[in-house]
């Protein structure tokens, strides 16, 4: 009897590890094996677990399932840090959140006080905003990460086009004016380069996907350009003026944004005025209602 009892004991505890194994495991993702099937498969984006607290925070959101949107990946791209790097600074601020008034609350302690409860209701409350810390931090540079962006691809049109001068091919001119530089964009246009080199495809498709993904509408109007390449279009003639265009909305959409900025700063300007002419009409005013 008791070695059924034990038996069975073992039986359920060995149950309790699989449920408990299954929940934390990574589900396997459906596109990726459909992207596969398209010979696309989809580039991870740093699958690989780095050592330190980025490794930490790698595993932290692996394991946890802890949610990451489109936008955000894309704002990661955009700024050349890795998901574990995220994840890591959201857990840097969650415990100093947790920490901090934790800390007090034991300083009070030491020294004979009684704080009371509230301090950790307030470390709890400081964990949960310092967990989204980190998202505002990201978006708050995302404008500025996006710009640069785009800056570097016009750049990068400007070198496609001396390559092509150079009577370089649209594909290897491609190729190497992404190699000049080691900005996310860059290298990402490099690795789908490679990708679509090693597959012996055209690389217009892959440029495609890079625009979807990074939310880059410039990137596939230039793989629309040099897909004219197989109708003997005069590509560069054509690219230069593309850019041109690119160029100038760029330039429209930074002048448009700089004026409601300033419009903006001209608001709050007025006020001081407003305030000050309050301050010197008060007086005459308060003669004027006075007793006579």
């Amino acid at each position: 009897m008791t070695g059924l009892v034990i038996t069975l004991g073992m039986l359920a505890g060995f149950g309790g590890f699989l449920v408990v194994r299954g929940a934390v495991a990574s589900p396997v993702r459906l596109s990726d094996a459909l992207a596969a099937l398209d010979r696309h498969p989809q580039l991870p984006q740093r699958e690989e677990s780095p050592a330190g607290l980025e490794g930490v925070g790698q595993r932290l959101h692996r394991r946890l399932r802890l949610p990451l949107s489109q936008e955000q990946q894309r704002l990661l791209n955009f700024q050349g840090r890795s998901v574990g790097d995220f994840f890591t600074e959201k857990l840097v601020w969650t415990f100093a959140g947790l920490l901090l008034p934790t800390v007090w609350a034991l300083t009070q302690l030491v020294f004979g006080r009684n704080p009371g409860l509230l301090p950790f209701g307030v470390a709890l409350l400081c964990a949960v905003v310092g967990y989204f810390v980190a998202d505002l931090r990201l978006r708050s540079g995302a404008e500025r990460h996006r710009s640069s962006a785009i800056d570097g691809i016009h750049s990068f049109f400007d070198l496609v086009v001396l390559e092509r001068l150079a009577n370089s091919s649209a594909a290897q001119a491609t190729a190497n004016a992404a190699a000049v530089s080691g900005a996310p964009l860059f290298r990402r246009i490099s690795a789908g380069l490679e990708r679509a080199r090693m597959e012996q495809v055209q690389p217009w498709d892959e440029l495609r996907r890079i625009s979807a993904e990074w939310n880059v509408a410039e990137l596939s109007d230039f793989a629309d350009i040099m897909q004219l390449e197989e109708q003997g279009a005069g590509l560069a003639d054509v690219l230069q003026a593309r850019v041109r265009e690119l160029r100038d909305a760029h330039l429209s959409r930074q002048k448009a944004e700089a004026q409601e900025a300033s419009e903006a700063m001209s608001l709050w300007m007025t006020i001081p005025a407003l305030l000050l002419g309050v301050a010197l009409l008060t007086p005459a005013l308060l003669t004027l209602l006075g007793p006579g």
